[in-house]
């Protein structure tokens, strides 16, 4: 697991690079899926998209979305543009404090399935070093798209693998 405090600014400072360490020299578990967890996304400002790519930490906006790239997948965020409510109106309670249905600015949880890119990866002989977020504004018109670092707000990131039953049956003996 890896924090949005732990990561470091890539390129220009127009991205956010975790060291999310995946051995590719010791043979892992045979996976079939493998999730990038992320938990804790603010969606309380506008909408913006998050690119990922693996061992890219030079990745930009302007990165091509590409396998030779290491990209793996975007997850999107609705933003609802801010709060217009009095002071405290907007602010989630902690949980077990209320017990009514959360407000609409709670922070969410999210995931992007990257089994292909990862196994792309490691069948190549590599390891997953860094997985670079690449924060992007999603305005209507797509020429008013750029590089969007601070709209970027979440709790950590998190990296699942999961076995199939034969995977697992594999596994045991």
């Amino acid at each position: 697991m890896a924090t949005l405090d732990t990561a470091r600014s890539g390129r220009d400072d127009q991205t956010r690079v975790i060291d999310l360490v995946f051995p590719g020299d010791v043979p892992p578990a045979p996976f079939s899926r493998a999730d990038l967890v992320v938990t804790g996304v603010d969606h309380s400002s506008t909408s913006y998209e998050v690119r990922l790519f693996l061992n890219d930490p030079d990745a930009t906006a302007t990165t091509p979305r590409t396998a030779e790239r290491g990209y793996a997948g975007r997850y999107t965020v609705f933003g609802h543009g801010g709060c217009y409510g009095g002071d405290g109106h907007c602010d989630a309670p902690a949980p077990g404090e209320d017990l009514r249905l959360a407000p609409p600015l709670t922070s969410f949880d999210t995931y992007v399935t990257i089994t292909d890119a990862l196994q792309r990866l490691l069948a190549a002989g590599d390891a997953l070093r860094t997985i670079t977020l690449v924060p992007v504004s999603l305005p209507p018109r797509r020429a008013d798209r750029r590089p969007a670092p601070e709209l970027l707000h979440l709790d950590d990131v998190t990296l699942q693998t999961y076995l199939t039953a034969t995977d697992a049956d594999q596994v045991r003996t």
